[in-house]
């Protein structure tokens, strides 16, 4: 089968042939109807020390997708074949601490797709019926394999209370407009977009951002303040920006929160002590989904119509065009890029 792959610990991607898998004990095969491309397929290609850490190639990449069932592994009875899921990427373990109280999405043995086994940009794709999630033949196929990161903006979006609050969103990639959208569903009266890319900017206030924030080198505490016009209850960190990070607890009132979801090259400067501990700010830590929460709350949205995810999809490639849909990846001239087999 065709399949984008890194074949060895160097930069690039290239395209293969490679046996199509069979599904095993406990998994569904799917044909692949969408994929979609996120930063950690950029740091593959690129072969970046977290890339370089963590992967050991040769390895098919690509995590986001929808896919069609078409066969079932020994022990599986559903869902149907013909059904049409989006899937979850982490694959968990089953039988750590973290899994026996119900906190799948910390599985302490996760492992994931096109990173830690073979991934989605393919025609073909094994994976446990577990992470299959049906979306009905409703829901098209480059929203549904869009749904994985959607779930990360909506599990940001969980933590506290929004109804009447301000918010303010660093980072507009293609998560953080989801949120800026997940948060004016829940019910925030303002959201506050803060990004360094136009572009990006232009998709928040697409998405329902009240004010947009060009952020330079340095803190923009001052204008994302007047932009707020008021107290900010809360921020959703999605740009793993130490600036960023650190101006969130700066800018929050006391007794506020903050979910955490951007991951960044070097460590955050912080001032714990006057910033956080004597504020009494919450800081919540955004890991994948919540199974099955976030995917409940994500397929309701998507299914009947509460935000237009296809908004976010901004350019689509076939699969052999994945050297082209990097390259716009890492010019920030995009929201979500998705790729088909062919």
């Amino acid at each position: 089968m065709l399949a984008v792959l890194k074949p060895s610990p160097a930069p690039g991607f290239v395209i293969g042939d490679v046996p199509v898998p069979e599904p095993g004990p406990g998994q569904v095969l799917l044909k692949v109807l969408a994929t979609s491309v996120c930063g950690t397929d950029v740091h593959l290609y690129d072969w970046n020390p977290w890339a370089a850490a963590r992967v050991h190639p040769p390895r098919v990449v690509g995590h986001e997708v929808c896919g069609e069932v078409i066969a079932w592994g020994a022990g599986v009875e559903g869902p149907p074949l013909g059904t049409r899921v989006a899937v979850e990427s982490h694959l968990v373990c089953g039988h750590c601490d973290e899994c026996r109280r119900g906190d799948f999405h910390v599985c302490e043995n996760t492992r994931i797709l096109g990173v830690d086994v073979d991934g989605a940009f393919a025609t073909h794709l094994a994976v446990p019926v577990a992470n299959a999630w049906p979306v009905g033949g409703g829901v098209p196929a480059d929203v549904a394999a869009a749904m994985e990161p959607f779930g990360n903006a909506v599990h940001a979006c969980s933590y506290g209370e929004l109804i009447g609050r301000t918010v303010v969103v660093f980072g507009c990639g293609p998560i953080g407009c989801a949120a800026i959208a997940v948060a004016r569903v829940r019910g925030a009266a303002r959201v506050i977009a803060v990004d360094r890319n136009a572009y990006r900017l232009t998709l928040a206030e697409r998405m329902g951002a009240s004010a947009i924030v060009r952020a330079g080198d340095g803190p923009a505490d001052d204008a994302i303040r007047r932009a707020a016009a008021g107290t900010i209850d809360c921020v959703l960190e999605m740009s793993g920006s130490p600036v960023a990070v650190a101006s969130a607890t700066r800018l929050v009132r006391p007794g506020g929160w903050i979910s955490l979801l951007g991951i960044g090259d070097g460590p955050d400067v912080v001032d714990l002590s006057t910033d956080v501990v004597m504020k009494g700010l919450s800081l919540y830590g955004v890991a994948g989904r919540r199974i099955p929460a976030t995917w409940e709350q994500t397929t309701a949205y998507v299914r009947d119509g509460v935000i237009d995810v296809h908004a976010l999809i901004t350019h689509r490639f076939a699969l052999r065009e994945i050297d082209a849909a990097i390259e716009l990846m890492k010019s920030g001239e995009c929201g979500k890029v998705t790729l088909t087999p062919e």
